[in-house]
């Protein structure tokens, strides 16, 4: 159903922890965005307990054409500081972006066709690597990590980014908002993963938009090995979390599994000891190995708890 034109209003909602710079450029780049004469927008920032000047920052900047409001969430936590700004939020579409991203001129108008002409309830955004951040080595599996959206089907969107997402307001009736026991401050990712699956089981459509494309100039020391180990371990972590509290997965003898992914990764390391390390990207094979450990010792964990979730639940158990 269309929207009717005096009820176009938009949430643009940006939640940031201690990143006071990139934030700066990335509200001097929102500034430059084109809003539609009939669209009512207003920006969002939800301060997520920062330390730095990330509130003299937000309450010093003003944008020509739509009201600035500084929310602060003393509760670290990215699903934390989402639903903090979806509660303040007062239109009927919530945009979503993130502090280090550079969005394109026509960036509220293209992420909010879909949903103003009724084709969709939520949309995906485009998302690319700023190209001082691409690098050679980077395979998909890295790609997908630094939020690139080149594995999205443009035909049948899976998946919505939170560096470029949009949805209406109205689907928060079923799907109250995003785990806080998952994303980054909690258990690694998985935030925005979980929260697109309950859109599609809901029954909301999903649509493209990822000729809209925001580019993400996220911090260099994200390239470094050692924080790439890290992610892989998150990321096992979340998918042994969504694993068993959304998906109901069964695993058999996860111990002996655990066990065998040790051996392997150990055997991986021998093999491959005589090659030098380097500062920057990691081997997806390794990636896959830190991973599937993870995801099992993380797994040994949650599956002694009751699943936060019917199967593919939409509102967590009490």
């Amino acid at each position: 159903m269309t929207l009717e034109l005096q009820s176009h209003s938009v949430s643009i909602l940006i939640c940031t922890c201690n990143r006071a710079e990139s934030l700066r450029h990335t509200l001097e780049s929102l500034a430059q965005v084109n809003v539609p004469e009939n669209l009512s927008c207003e920006l969002i920032v939800v301060d997520n307990a920062s330390s730095d000047r990330t509130a003299e920052i937000i309450q010093s900047f003003s944008m020509p054409n739509m009201p600035v409001r500084y929310i602060s969430e003393l509760q670290r936590g990215l699903s934390k500081a989402r639903n903090a700004g979806i509660a303040a939020a007062r239109g009927e579409i919530i945009l979503f972006t993130d502090d280090d991203v550079r969005p394109p001129h026509n960036w509220i108008e293209g992420m909010c066709a879909p949903i103003l002409a009724g084709t969709a309830e939520a949309v995906a955004g485009g998302v690319k690597i700023a190209p001082h951040l691409d690098r050679e080595w980077m395979q998909p599996i890295h790609r997908a990590y630094f939020a690139s959206s080149e594995f999205i089907d443009p035909q049948a969107p899976q998946f919505l980014i939170g560096a470029n997402m949009a949805f209406l307001k109205q689907v928060l009736v079923k799907i109250p908002g995003f785990d806080t026991e998952i994303g980054p401050g909690a258990i690694g990712y998985g935030d925005d993963t979980l929260f697109t699956a309950q859109i599609l089981q809901a029954g909301y459509r999903i649509a493209s938009a990822l000729d809209v494309v925001v580019e993400h100039h996220f911090d260099e020391s994200r390239l470094l090995r050692s924080h790439l180990m890290n992610a892989a371990q998150k990321a096992g972590q979340t998918s042994a979390y969504l694993a068993h509290h959304w998906d109901h997965t069964q695993i058999s003898f996860p111990r002996l599994r655990l066990l065998k992914c040790l051996i392997n990764f150990g055997f991986w390391r021998l093999k491959t000891w005589r090659h030098p390390l380097k500062s920057e990207g990691l081997l997806p094979q390794e990636w896959e190995l830190i991973h599937i450990i993870n995801f099992y010792k993380q797994y040994l964990v949650e599956w002694r708890r009751k699943p936060n979730y019917q199967q593919y639940g939409l509102v967590k158990n009490s």
